[in-house]
């Protein structure tokens, strides 16, 4: 099934499974829109926006991750080009205030997410910034003075143990996720 929609100015399509839904709606300057599986629980979201940026906060630890693997996206993005849906997993058994203030279920998370083909994959990340992003033209000029737009498309789990990570890597879900992201295109 299909999905298409715009937001900040950014038109764009992808598919997903025909029991998958697309909740909540983009308004006029970007937002973000949540992906439910079959049983109603998220399995990812796309967020576009004007304008993105990061900061670490009063602690800018960067710990380990482990890399997953990566699936070429199917179409280059219209601004940054070629993509990847890149997957890392971060372990935070040993750091229980940096799961608390990031809202982590778990002692590992798994991110699924859209990435800039150029990138190499990481060997530590942010907590809070666990996903890539791309770029989409849109030749409309924001308030900010740019015509691009961000686009965050990820999916992100938590499990007890890398291990229990490694093997939802392999899910049959998770090559769906994959799969969504990758059809990406705008």
């Amino acid at each position: 099934m299909t999905y298409a929609g715009a937001a900040a100015d950014a038109a764009f399509a992808f598919e997903l499974p025909a029991t998958w839904t697309v909740d909540g709606q983009f308004s006029d300057v970007g937002g973000t829109v949540t992906v439910l599986g079959a049983d109603g629980a998220p399995v990812g979201q796309l967020s576009v926006l004007i304008a993105w940026g990061a900061e670490c906060g009063p602690d800018c630890t960067q710990p380990a991750v482990v890399h997953l693997g990566d699936v070429p996206g199917t179409v280059p993005l219209s601004s940054s080009g070629p993509f990847v849906v890149r997957s890392v997993a971060m372990d935070l058994t040993d750091s229980p205030r940096l799961r608390e203030v990031n809202g982590w279920q778990d002692h590992v998370r798994l991110t699924t997410s859209l990435t800039d083909a150029d990138v190499p994959p990481p060997t530590a990340m942010l907590p809070h910034v666990l996903h890539g992003l791309g770029l989409v033209e849109t030749g409309a000029v924001a308030p900010n003075g740019i015509t691009y737009r961000t686009v965050i498309f990820s999916s992100a789990h938590d499990f007890p143990t890398v291990a229990a990570a490694e093997a939802y890597a392999v899910s049959e879900e998770h090559r769906q996720v994959q799969a969504m992201i990758a059809s990406f295109r705008a």
